[in-house]
């Protein structure tokens, strides 16, 4: 195994035990925001498809999926998480794509010339907004009942989609700036060694 595919791997379970942690260490994942949770995740699923490409991606964003589905039957993150994170569209789906797009964008930003940091950026941006708006759309989707309202935190004459509507400028907003600002810190150093380690083709 060359030494490129070795470095692949290992960050690869690197960043699933991150994952895995995140998810077991209370604040180190999940930060509780009354009915929701903002989302610190994201950013691990992120640094995995800007720094290694779309295919690592999804390998992290599907094993945070996974998670997010068993923990909504043993162990849930917020009062909401049984409610609709027991549907594998709204826990595996959005988190799958978010690592497909920052892999994805981040190649095709430089394809056209970004630098590194310009493209991770734009990478993590659109990500971060991509599970953002599947979440909470799924959710308005499939769940527009009077108890998940409640459990959302809906009182008097609120709707799912005005709570739902509260969570994306509360929790997406900071979630989408945190990953912006924080992604490429952690990605381009991954990134330049992985392309350094990178056979080189020969003509």
């Amino acid at each position: 195994m060359t030494r490129h595919k070795t470095f692949r791997l290992v960050v690869d379970a690197l960043l699933m035990a991150i994952v895995l942690l995140q998810n077991l260490v209370p604040f180190l994942g999940y930060i509780p925001f009354g009915p929701f949770s903002m989302t610190l995740i994201g950013l691990t699923v992120i640094v995995a498809g800007s720094a290694l490409g779309p295919r690592d991606g999804l390998l992290i964003g599907g094993f945070w999926g996974l998670i997010t589905f068993v923990r909504a039957f043993t162990w849930p993150s917020s009062p909401v998480a049984p409610l609709i994170f027991t549907n594998p569209l709204i826990s595996i789906l959005p988190r799958l794509l978010m690592g497909l797009v920052a892999g994805s964008l981040y190649l095709w930003g430089r394809h056209r010339q970004w630098s590194m940091r310009q493209a991770m950026q734009v990478a993590a941006g659109c990500a971060a907004l991509t599970n953002t708006v599947l979440v909470l759309g799924l959710v308005f989707l499939f769940y527009q009942t009077p108890a998940v309202a409640t459990a959302f935190g809906a009182t008097g004459n609120q709707t799912l989609g005005y709570v739902l509507m509260i969570s994306l400028f509360t929790n997406g907003i900071p979630e989408l700036i945190l990953d912006v600002l924080v992604a490429p810190l952690i990605a381009m150093p991954l990134r330049r060694q992985w392309e350094r380690l990178k056979p080189q083709t020969t003509k």
